[in-house]
């Protein structure tokens, strides 16, 4: 039997390559074996996908998908801030308990830590969450009024009676969208689905499609790599040899193990190119990415839509029995209610623009560098201290004011500096105080952050001192994916004027922080050459988004 048999179709090409692997098992078994697959989110497209991978041999056989006690209903939001203060206002008017889906692990954690801040008792939930059973717990026993989770709270989690399931964006596909708004309304009378639509949806969409298969660029550097040698390659030896992130290195090995004929095989750790006629599979990447694309569109339509919501569900999965529910926000012609008191509104900007990250110390140089002298653990004396950055790049509010200096007006506005004065000095209060400051200079914005850094020097009432310069123009580190990469860009890229350094805590300013090699490298100089602790500060958070 296999359960949740969608997987094969819409998490097998991509999300969970491992589900592959269960058809090259089912076509080794003998014909006379009968197989169950089951799903409660198989339209026409996944059957006839499982039936091209499993063979013609399937019956299919389809139950009902309208649920009598759902009640639907679509809410355009684009500001996540309105979406916050809805949720604040609304949730604990909500009948019992339920789940509140983001498509982010940041945004899981930012909306509880609101809704927290709001006395609402949530927790977040997704796929680095420590002793998740446990959360799991809390919600079925109803110590919790919702878990903000990713799809990482999906299969296996049966609570019947959820009250009600948020989205707070809006999901990839209509498979998805009906198989987690399906958590509610199991064994009660009335539950409530309430899907929210924002500005991020579009961008967040793009992002997961355009990642799902390893591009033809990566996959060319690992079966170049394993073609130049004999002795087969561990994934650390191909992690120092190219330019990949270990996720995406992870990505392209299981993608390459699980085609057929595989142009690569694994051996005790260690990987070997296969003498195999094999090319890139164009056309199933360009297929799968076309019908991603179909359904996000399908979803907007779903968001537009006046005719019934469970009908059109139901519709788009090709249920035969699909009919109007008569309890939708569209049948009743009563849309779920938008308004909230806006003193929360104004409350959720502010939150939003008061979140900050903290930028944790790198503690060790990468395996197998020598960086001046130095390898392995970095003297402790010699690490920056933790930091912060003020927002999320691009992210409503402060993110957008970042990306708006950086590429548009190439000047940082006051409101930036405001929060800036406010984070270091309110919320974030580094001790030792820092007693002087500099910044990460630029050849290609040469004048942007020293700008920035000055005028915020002046507020803090402590002295800008410049005394680092960019001696050789370096690639932009979001280009080097690895550690070992963005650490040999940085080789002999600064000098420092060491008759300027103090002696005392320094502010290191930056705009981006992304691999944060950046500042351990000027950070390592700085107290080489003789500073105080080293607290790096930067504008923006750009590291890579995440999903579950």
């Amino acid at each position: 039997m296999v359960d949740e048999a969608h997987c094969i179709s819409d998490w097998g090409h991509d999300f969970r390559p491992d589900y592959r692997r269960i058809i090259r098992v089912l076509r080794a078994l003998p014909r006379n074996v009968p197989v169950l697959a089951t799903t409660a989110t198989a339209n026409d497209r996944v059957v006839a996908d499982l039936q091209e991978q499993l063979g013609p041999h399937l019956t299919t056989i389809r139950g009902p998908l309208v649920r009598e006690s759902l009640s639907l209903g679509n809410i355009v939001l684009s500001a996540k801030a309105d979406r916050m203060a809805w949720l604040a206002h609304y949730v604990p008017r909500m009948p019992g308990s339920g789940i509140i889906y983001t498509l982010t692990k940041k945004d899981a954690e930012d909306v509880a830590a609101w809704l927290q801040s709001r006395g609402i008792r949530v927790m977040p939930y997704h796929a680095n969450s420590e002793d998740r059973e446990r959360l799991e717990e809390l919600l079925l026993r109803n110590e919790v009024k919702a878990l903000v989770a990713t799809v990482a709270l999906g299969m296996g989690f049966d609570k019947p009676d959820v009250g009600f399931v948020v989205h707070f964006q809006r999901p990839v596909s209509v498979v998805h969208y009906y198989q987690q708004v399906g958590r509610a309304g199991r064994a009660v009378e009335r539950a409530y689905g309430v899907l929210f639509s924002g500005a991020e949806d579009d961008e967040l969409a793009e992002y997961f499609i355009d990642t799902a298969f390893p591009n033809e660029h990566e996959v060319q550097l690992v079966l170049k790599a394993l073609h130049n040698t004999d002795a087969g390659l561990k994934c650390s030896d191909l992690q120092r040899q190219l330019n990949l992130t270990a996720k995406k290195l992870k990505k392209t090995l299981a993608f390459l193990l699980l085609e057929s004929p595989s142009p690569i095989q694994k051996i005790n750790k260690r990987y070997f190119r296969n003498p195999v006629n094999w090319q890139m599979p164009r056309e199933r990447v360009e297929r799968v990415g076309d019908l991603r694309r179909q359904e996000q569109q399908r979803m907007r339509e779903y968001m537009e839509t006046s005719e019934c919501l469970m009908q059109f569900l139901s519709t788009e999965l090709n249920d035969p029995a699909a009919r109007s529910c008569g309890k939708c926000t569209n049948c009743k012609c009563k849309p779920f209610p938008t308004d909230f008191p806006p003193e929360l509104a104004q409350a959720a900007t502010q939150f939003l623009d008061s979140l900050s990250f903290v930028i944790q110390p790198r503690m060790r140089w990468p395996t197998g560098l020598v960086f001046e002298g130095e390898r392995g653990r970095i003297d402790t004396v010699l690490q920056i201290q933790p930091g912060r950055t003020l927002c999320r790049w691009g992210d409503t509010g402060l993110g957008d004011l970042v990306r708006r200096g950086k590429q548009l007006t190439g000047r940082f506005s006051d409101q930036l500096l405001t929060a800036a004065v406010k984070l270091i000095r309110e919320q974030w209060n580094p001790q030792p105080a820092p007693q002087w400051l500099t910044c990460v200079p630029s050849c290609r914005h040469q004048t942007l952050v020293p700008d920035f850094a000055h005028q915020l020097a002046a507020q803090l009432h402590i002295p800008f001192v410049d005394c680092i310069h960019k001696v050789r123009e370096t690639e932009p580190q979001k280009t080097r994916q690895t550690s070992i990469q963005q650490v040999k860009n940085l080789e002999r890229a600064f000098q420092l004027n060491l008759k300027l350094v103090q002696p005392s805590p320094v502010l290191l300013i930056d705009d981006m922080v992304d691999s944060r090699w950046t500042f351990t490298v000027l950070g390592f100089k700085l107290r080489k050459a003789g500073s105080g602790l080293v607290f790096p500060f930067a504008l923006a958070d750009a590291s890579s988004k995440s999903g579950d």
